[in-house]
């Protein structure tokens, strides 16, 4: 039986705009809770067990151009799902632009993909206020998000140079901490 289903039992008669209010509270209540990541807070790096290639996929810069992933191939890439109305996100994304400004030289290429619906200039304006100098690409359909499986933002990959998946982060992540720092250098090559 679908949650819906079972409160439709148990509730009294409402009136049908009443009902339908009721419904579509409830449905975005379930599609907030979907996009939360399980064990939401402070997240974890974790290795990746065997070998996954990151996916190939086109989205949008804020600027509308479309822009390719497989042209990152050769850096190591943090590849970073996110959106502007979740507080996780925007607690992590200063450690995120530290970790870009020490490594940008090295080969480290930090990729935020919003999966917000909303327009690019409200992602854009996020990305303003938080002066954030990393790239910042919309995917506003969610269709990178499902491509990856990401069980909820922020969900973060650390890809190798070939491509490896090789650590994964759900829930917010202290990106310029000790152990994330150790990580990228090890994929830096030292």
């Amino acid at each position: 039986m679908t949650v819906i289903a079972a409160l439709r039992r148990r509730a009294p008669k409402a009136s049908p705009a009443r009902s339908a209010s009721a419904q579509a509270n409830l449905a975005a209540l379930l599609a907030v809770l979907a996009l939360a990541p399980a064990g939401a807070g402070a997240g974890e790096l974790k290795p990746v067990k065997g070998v996954i290639t990151a996916g190939d996929f086109v989205a949008r810069d804020l600027g509308g151009r479309v822009v390719k992933f497989g042209e990152l191939r050769g850096k190591v890439v943090l590849l970073n799902f996110w959106a502007t109305w979740c507080p996780p996100c925007r607690k992590e994304m200063p450690a995120m632009e530290r970790l870009h400004q020490r490594y940008k030289d090295r080969g480290l290429a930090v990729l935020a993909l919003s999966q917000d619906q909303a327009s690019s200039q409200v992602v854009k304006v996020f990305v303003d206020e938080l002066k954030l100098s990393f790239p910042v690409w919309h995917d506003r359909d969610g269709l990178v998000g499902r491509q990856y499986s990401i069980p909820g933002v922020p969900t973060s990959y650390l890809i190798a140079r070939d491509g490896r998946v090789t650590y994964r982060a759900l829930g917010d992540y202290d990106w310029d901490g000790d152990e994330a720092r150790r990580a990228v250098e090890a994929l830096l090559g030292g």
